[in-house]
């Protein structure tokens, strides 16, 4: 288990754990077979829907994790020390709900889980009427102009 000290810390964490992954995950590339001169990006839908599941996948450990944090949101009874009072209201904060804390950067790793997966929904359907545009527009029986 690593020490993280605030969310940008886990984010450099998070960032150089997955440096390490081989694992690439493909949802747009160059148009493949195209005379236009323009170029093109084209949307891979099958690697779009890889991608929303290893969000999916990342959310719910997210969640899990933030299950288990909740029970960090517990004072501490022990201690009478003259450093006890600080190390409660530290832990507090770390544990806790409020900005700072475990739950409020999971939270909020959540809510960018649950953007980032809208945001593909979103890019798919609007290429998805595109295509469906650009197909329609094509002469009838003339399928590779």
């Amino acid at each position: 288990m690593a020490t993280v000290r605030d969310e940008a810390d886990a984010r450099r964490q998070l960032r150089a754990a997955r440096q390490h992954e081989t694992d690439e995950l493909v949802i747009a590339g160059p148009v493949t077979g195209s005379s236009a001169s323009g170029g093109g990006i084209e949307l891979h839908y099958d690697g779009v829907e890889d991608v929303k599941r290893a969000i999916d996948e990342r959310y719910d450990e997210l969640s899990r994790h933030l299950e288990t944090a909740r029970s960090l949101d517990t004072g501490l009874a022990d201690g009478k020390g003259p450093v006890a009072h600080w190390m409660r209201r530290s832990f507090a904060v770390r544990g806790g709900a409020e900005a700072g804390g475990v739950q409020a950067a999971l939270r909020s790793y959540l809510a960018e889980l649950a953007t980032l997966r809208q945001t593909l929904d979103t890019v798919v359907t609007m290429h998805q009427g595109h295509d469906e545009e650009a197909a329609a527009a094509l002469p009838a029986g003339d399928a590779d102009a």
